[in-house]
């Protein structure tokens, strides 16, 4: 499989931005400390991305394989069987702000420390998205699975994930745990495709109060669609 590196990967992070969201008003001593710790987090965060190009076979009616490593879920092989070329990935905030974190004493600088950190893994991510989608031009409708998002695709997924990046996953500092949690924290991986129909994990997640939901949850869209 095809792998390709993304690294030098900007940490823009709007202070003002950044401090309205955090609701630290400016002027306070609360401000002096917050910009002192994001110009740490400028000096060292270097997010990273990879991603490798292959081909989905289907094996049977709940499996795919991707250069011979099998995926156990109905809802990925439907996904993947039209999608032709499909890029498996890991993004991360990178091992550098993570060390950096972990010298955080007290609450208030260790979450805004996490918080930089999510912003690292969106830079990360962004740029992720923006080389894919120029790869596939045409105004392609890029759509993402990541293990662990959804029960037919559980978070044990992610060791064939791992398996199937094989050495891109160091390039970039990223490790799993045997509890398939990815090292640093602040990191993400997934299967990314292009579908006509368009899908997004949210849509087959019932959890409610989630911050992080980026379509409404459809009751009936695994009846429609994956026959479950």
């Amino acid at each position: 499989m095809d792998q390709v590196i993304l690294q030098g990967i900007p940490f823009d992070a709007d202070e003002r931005g950044l401090m309205e969201l955090l609701r630290i008003r400016p002027g306070t001593k609360n401000a002096s400390e917050f910009s002192s710790i994001l110009a740490q987090a400028k000096t060292l965060a270097r997010p990273k991305a990879a991603f490798g190009i292959a081909t989905a076979r289907t094996v049977d009616h709940d499996a795919v394989e991707i250069d011979g490593i099998r995926f156990t879920s109905r809802v990925v092989r439907i996904n993947l069987e039209k999608a032709g070329v499909v890029f498996p990935f890991v993004a991360t905030c990178g091992t550098e702000l993570e060390d950096w974190s972990q010298g955080m004493t007290g609450m208030l600088h260790a979450f805004w420390a996490d918080s930089l950190m999510l912003m690292a893994l969106g830079s990360a991510v962004g740029v992720l998205e923006s080389h894919l989608k120029e790869r596939l031009g045409g105004g392609a409708a890029l759509s993402t699975m990541n293990p662990g998002s959804l029960e037919d695709w559980p978070l044990g997924e992610q060791a064939a994930l791992f398996r199937l990046l094989g050495d891109a996953t160091e390039a970039v500092g990223a490790r799993l745990t045997d509890k398939m949690v990815i090292r640093p924290l602040k990191s993400v991986s997934g299967i990314s495709f292009v579908s006509e129909e368009g899908f997004t994990n949210c849509s087959l997640c019932p959890r409610q109060g989630c911050d992080s939901r980026r379509a409404p949850y459809d009751a009936g869209l695994y009846g429609k669609r994956y026959g479950l």
